[in-house]
């Protein structure tokens, strides 16, 4: 039977001071000044204000009772998660100040703390991440130009390839490039296919108008020491594989080389490195340590002018400013081979946490009774960090205090924590320790804002922690912060609990446990049993005891319209998911793998109604109805068509008649002149086909009056714009390609 929600009188100060004074001509008629200036108001007044006190006390009830009855069921508020992400220092204290940082300084974004999590050293440099882009398909005239450049030299265009080829053994192919900053670049940088080299490179920059005196200062703080840098990768399909004793992704075979210009030809120094873990999965900090001789902190100060960032040389850099303030290079190598796609880079990082550090909280002291209850001064408690000692003995944190050995035995010394509401609870006796009568309970613990933590890039700007001439920033945003959970969203899941008892075994199990993990805010889940991606192309699956989870964000500000989890998304469910699934059970979370498909559609629009406000009705019933997540989740109308509850179905085709009558469907549309659909390579199709986790998206949308655009228009080729899809010369299997900078035609 429904619980009957109790009756809250939630009447303010003015409305209880309003309801006494209208009653008074009723039950003291005789009374008939009721002015601001009557002691008789006066009295109303305080009674009023009493009265609010008392009701605010009285409401107060039915929530703890309801936390409370949450208690008893087993089923706590799921605590608040930190935010994280990078902070990147710039030292412009002076180029003969370098400065080592310890761990544990706190920055601010406004009022909110961030706190690092590494030390490290901050010269003063600058570095800018560049690499060689290759130019596809370049102009024949760029060519030609290049080639009268190195004629008129008395060389061929092809010698550099010709001398390369002989040196390797290899035949050589030439690539023009361009050097572009990785800052520059709209969306991540693809090592293996967008680099010419495959390699990142790494200017380091002496200070902005810095003499010799000052540049060979700086090289000398240089010298001996270790760069952090910051490396940020962007996945475009994040992945998991949940199984007893799986390895994690392993790092690239990261190797880092400084120039040596002291030796014949082109070569380059090793140097010792340290690869970021967790890497690619997650952003990370590549620790370089340079050399220790000041002697080899240089670069190649002879080039040709023609043959200055040719092969392995360092990119051309085109601005002379910059060109003008370079030390060193640096070669980053293992990326490519790794297939990253790198979204930033930087020196000077360091990863932080948002989290604020209680050092010593003295408690009540213990009084000898069983089940001893304290409340910390702040909720919202970090679990990982809390430390709790009794009479200065460390006491341990237990999920399972009524498990725990008696008081006296080995293990007993144990404490169950709230994290949401911030209380400790110690044992009975029998099920766990007591704290003695008397004896000191200390606690230091860190507490998370939750979701407040989540700050644009940029934000985090303040270190008062730092010494003067510092300047800091996160070139990114931070992600992963939640709040914690309310005792309305708790009471959702109570049957939910009750059925699954927070064990993983049927499909709809999965779906919960997954949509309650703290520090990840899950809009879709889709389970498919017995299914295994690589394995099962089709359904029904034919794996045994493989289960595959389609997990989706429900925000993802970086990809609105393809929201996909990233690295921290898809590792905080796992941290909660593997405790549990069933040991015999391998569990993959896999994010939707994204399919674009092309629409041109033609209408006919009711008249009376603007063409502006009806194309933008169309787009909208196009992008809700191919929407990956449920409408509830993003607030668009109610499907017209059945089975799109949930977003658009998995192994569902996206069908042009289907998008045809959506279309006709909008409000101020009179018709449908006909309806183009294309295929992710832009090749019309009557239905594009959905396999495994592939979700449509619109890759190119055109809605005219009249008939449909066509869709090599709509791509872009139509006119030959497009080229022939050529990298430039990568020559076939067995032959090398060799960078060439591109030359520009005016100086």
């Amino acid at each position: 039977m429904p619980i009957n929600l109790p009756a809250i009188d939630d009447r303010s100060y003015e409305q209880l001071v309003r309801d006494a004074l209208a009653r008074v001509a009723i039950h003291t008629p005789e009374w008939t000044h009721t002015g601001p200036s009557d002691p008789g108001v006066t009295l109303v007044e305080l009674f009023a204000f009493m009265a609010e006190s008392l009701l605010y006390r009285a409401n107060l009830i039915p929530e703890r009772n309801r936390l409370k009855f949450l208690q008893l069921l087993g089923v706590p508020l799921l605590p608040a998660a930190s935010a994280h992400g990078l902070v990147q220092l710039r030292n412009e204290a002076g180029a003969r100040l370098n400065v080592t940082l310890p761990s544990g300084l706190t920055f601010f974004a406004g009022a909110l703390p961030f706190v690092s999590d590494s030390g490290l050293d901050v010269p003063p440099i600058e570095g800018l991440a560049v690499f060689k882009r290759t130019l596809n398909s370049p102009d024949s005239a760029l060519v030609d130009y290049y080639r009268q450049l190195y004629e008129a030299t008395g060389r061929d265009f092809d010698a550099l390839a010709q001398d390369a080829s002989t040196a390797t053994g290899t035949p050589v192919d030439p690539v023009l490039y361009e050097t572009v900053a990785l800052d520059d670049l709209p969306a991540a940088l693809d090592v293996g296919a967008d680099a010419v080299d495959g390699a990142l490179w790494l200017a380091l920059l002496a200070p902005p108008k810095a003499g010799e005196s000052e540049r060979a200062a700086v090289r000398a703080q240089l010298a001996g020491r270790t760069l952090s840098i910051g490396l940020v990768p962007e996945r475009s399909d994040p992945a998991a594989r949940l199984i007893a004793g799986s390895p994690a992704t392993p790092p690239p075979a990261f190797s880092v080389w400084i120039p040596n210009p002291a030796a014949s030809g082109t070569h380059y120094s090793r140097l010792d490195s340290v690869a970021p873990a967790g890497f690619p999965d997650r952003p990370g900090i590549l620790q370089v340590t340079l050399p220790k001789a000041v002697e080899a902190l240089v670069t190649w100060s002879d080039d040709e002018p023609l043959e200055a960032g040719v092969g392995d040389r360092p990119p051309v850099l085109n601005d002379d400013q910059i060109s003008q303030r370079l030390l060193t290079w640096l070669r980053v190598d293992g990326l490519a081979g790794a297939g990253v796609q790198l979204r930033w880079a930087g020196v000077h990082c360091v990863p932080v946490t948002q989290r604020s550090r209680i050092a010593r909280e003295l408690l009540a002291p213990g009084d000898g009774e069983a089940d001893q209850r304290r409340t910390l001064s702040h909720g919202q408690v970090l679990a990982d960090s809390i430390v709790v000692a009794v009479q200065g003995q460390r006491w341990d944190l237990t999920d399972e205090l009524e498990a725990a050995p008696a008081e006296g035995r080995p293990g007993s010394t144990v404490f169950a924590l709230d994290a949401e509401a911030g209380i400790l609870r110690f044992g009975d006796g029998v099920r766990g320790a007591r704290p003695a009568l008397g004896a000191e309970i200390a606690v230091a613990f860190d507490w998370s804002a939750g979701a407040a933590g989540n700050v644009a890039a940029g934000a985090i700007k303040l270190g008062p922690d730092l010494p003067p001439g510092f300047k800091l920033a996160n070139p990114l945003p931070c992600t992963g912060g939640t709040d914690a959970e309310q005792a309305g969203d708790a009471e959702k899941r109570i049957p939910l609990v009750l059925r699954h008892r927070d064990r993983a075994v049927s499909a709809d199990d999965f779906v919960e446990v997954l949509k309650a993990a703290p520090g990840a805010d899950v809009g879709r889940v889709e389970v498919l049993a017995a299914w295994h991606p690589e394995l099962s192309p089709a359904l029904p699956g034919d794996q045994p005891g493989v289960v595959t989870a389609m997990v989706i964000p429900r925000l993802d500000p970086q990809h609105p319209d393809t929201p996909r989890p990233d690295a921290n998304f898809i590792d905080a469910l796992c941290k909660y998911l593997a405790p549990r699934r069933l040991v015999t059970c391998e569990v993959l979370l896999r994010a939707p793998i994204y399919t674009g498909v092309w629409i041109s559609v033609g209408i006919e629009i009711v008249a009376g109604q603007a063409v502006a406000t009806v194309r933008e009705r169309v787009r909208a019933a196009l992008a809700f109805h191919l929407a990956p997540l449920p409408p509830a989740v993003t607030g668009a109308p109610v499907p017209t068509i059945p089975g799109l509850e949930n977003g658009w179905p998995l192994f569902r085709a996206v069908g042009a008649l289907e998008l045809a009558t959506v279309v006709a469907r909008s409000e101020g549309v009179a018709g449908v002149t006909g309806l183009l659909l294309g295929d992710a390579g832009g090749s019309r199709r009557d239905s594009v086909a959905m396999q495994g986790l592939q979700l449509p998206y619109i890759a190119g949308l055109a809605v005219s009056l009249g008939d449909p655009v066509p869709l090599d228009e709509l791509i872009g080729r139509g006119s030959g714009a497009q080229g022939d899809g050529e990298s430039g010369g990568s020559g076939g299997s067995g032959r090398r390609r060799m960078p060439v900078p591109q030359v520009p035609q005016e100086c």
